[in-house]
């Protein structure tokens, strides 16, 4: 048809895309009415949006809210970063690695992925192509994460500035963290099945006058997990908080506290009663607002979890009925201990040192040892010797002497030395098979002599040095390097093997 039978007519109730989002803000409120809504609701405080938008959506929304309104439309424009694949690339349909989060809360088979990208417009060698790349990256499909394992490891991503390369491996690793907590809090909850909080069991411990230092310590460390996420938050620094939320489940709550208080809560004889009261207590408040401090970021399990704390629904007219109504923890200062602190990183050092002595000379679990402890005077003796029995509880010793004579340690001893001002010795007397062990280390040592010794005669053959690259020849002295490290290292381990049995033949 020719031009003049061709009649176009502005449609009058559709807005341009960008400019009806430009209205956004304040349209929605009931503008340009003077809505009861307008007035309570406009102006925002915060719009959260893409870099990508910044003038298409963004700007516009400023100009108009200040030419229609007076009004800036919101005070904070908070830019979030770019979600790509793991090697960086913009997720796109044409190059099929587009990842629908659903997917990934509910998990998705290979075979499901491959089917999607049939049944789209995709040329043939396009899907040829991102076919590869799916059974590259995910050969047994994407496994079921959750939404909040999802959330938690976008939460985690966000250090890393504008562009997010999303590793599925990476959000798996948060699902087997939703996995912890669930069982950590599951298995506290036996810890206190017959403890009963009150509405002020936090003023109450404190004043108690009954808190040992590893409850002290838990609960500084509670406070300090509190103030860094509520000023992670604040400034919008939402990796950081999720990193200090996690630090405090997995460090202070789980590889900590919980190990240090069984022997505690075990013992329900009257003279431990205080002791046992004190631990139940603060693992009731380290829990409880932890799982507070979790909800922003894991809204589902923590929910779940809260409810099934003891004294749930007792605790009087003021409980929130939900973990989302409850007040966000906030840090009290005067719950703040460093010296606590300090002594439990002291203790720590001694525990892990005790940990590497059982795993260097093969001490099974059930077996208890004898620890000699080394340590400067002043505060880190003063820790050793008030957190013995929690040195023996993660340490698994039968007894922990600080600072005994010479004379009286015994000389058959695995030693380690964990700095300027600290050493730990083991005593290792019957409970080593240093024959056996002998052997074993020197099927170890023949295992890294023989390939040593082929690298060193490839080095040392006609024409390397002017038919080898550069970049081969430092990969081969590295790996030269590490094993003549390894071999060392063994050797001096079996010098140690037979000092040892010869000291204990002659003792």
């Amino acid at each position: 048809c020719s031009k003049d039978e061709i009649i176009l007519e502005r449609d009058e109730d559709v807005l341009d895309t960008w400019f009806s989002s430009g209205l956004f803000p304040f349209s929605v409120m009931g503008w340009p009415d003077n809505t009861n809504d307008f007035k309570a609701f406009y102006p925002t405080s915060l719009l959260e949006t893409g870099l990508d938008i910044l003038f298409f959506w963004v700007a516009r929304m400023v100009m108009m809210g200040l030419q229609l309104t007076d009004t800036l439309p919101f005070h904070t424009v908070y830019l979030h970063a770019m979600v790509r694949d793991k090697d960086g690339r913009k997720m796109s349909k044409s190059l099929g690695n587009v990842i629908d989060p659903l997917e990934v809360i509910n998990g998705c088979t290979l075979e499901t992925l491959l089917a999607k990208l049939d049944a789209g417009n995709l040329p043939a060698k396009e899907i040829a192509r991102a076919k590869k790349d799916q059974q590259a990256d995910f050969p047994d499909g994407i496994p079921e994460c959750g939404s909040d394992a999802l959330r938690f490891g976008l939460l985690a991503y966000t250090v890393q500035g504008r562009d997010v390369n999303l590793d599925m491996k990476r959000v798996v690793g948060y699902r087997m963290f939703c996995n912890k907590l669930w069982n950590a809090t599951r298995f506290a909850l036996h810890f206190v099945s017959d403890f009963q909080p009150t509405p002020n069991i936090l003023e109450e411990l404190m004043s108690s006058g009954k808190m040992a230092i590893r409850d002290k310590f838990m609960i500084s460390r509670l406070m300090a997990c509190s103030e860094t996420v509520n000023d992670c938050f604040a400034s919008y620094k939402f990796g950081d908080a999720q990193h200090a939320a996690y630090s405090y489940w997995m460090n202070d709550v789980c590889d900590v506290f919980l190990e240090l208080i069984k022997p505690v809560v075990y013992d329900k004889s009257d003279e431990n009663k205080a002791n046992r009261w004190a631990a139940q207590a603060t693992l009731w408040i380290a829990i409880e607002a932890g799982l507070r401090i979790l909800h922003p970021m894991m809204p589902f399990v923590t929910e779940e979890l809260w409810h099934r704390l003891p004294g749930r629904g007792t605790l009087g007219g003021a409980e929130p009925k939900s973990i989302m109504l409850a007040e966000f923890p906030e840090c009290n200062s005067a719950y703040r201990n460093f010296e606590c602190e300090e002594s439990m990183e002291a203790t720590m050092k001694i525990i892990r040192a005790c940990r590497s002595l059982r795993q260097q000379y093969n001490i099974g679990n059930k077996v208890l040892t004898h620890f000699f402890v080394k340590v400067a005077s002043g505060q880190p003796e003063d820790a050793a010797k008030s957190q013995t029995d929690d040195i023996k509880t993660l340490g698994k010793a039968s007894a922990v002497d600080i600072n005994l004579d010479e004379e009286s340690i015994p000389k058959s001893v695995g030693i380690v030395v964990v700095d300027e001002q600290m050493t730990v010795l083991m005593d290792i007397k019957g409970l080593v098979d240093y024959a056996a062990e002998i052997k074993k280390l020197e099927k170890q040592l023949t295992k890294t002599t023989n390939p040593m010794q082929q690298l060193e005669d490839k080095m040392a053959a006609p024409g390397y040095e002017d038919n080898v690259s550069e970049e081969v020849k430092t990969s081969n002295q590295e790996r030269l390097d590490g094993l003549k490290k390894k071999a060392t290292d063994i050797e001096e381990a079996i010098a140690n093997f037979k000092n040892l049995a010869e000291v204990e033949e002659s003792g």
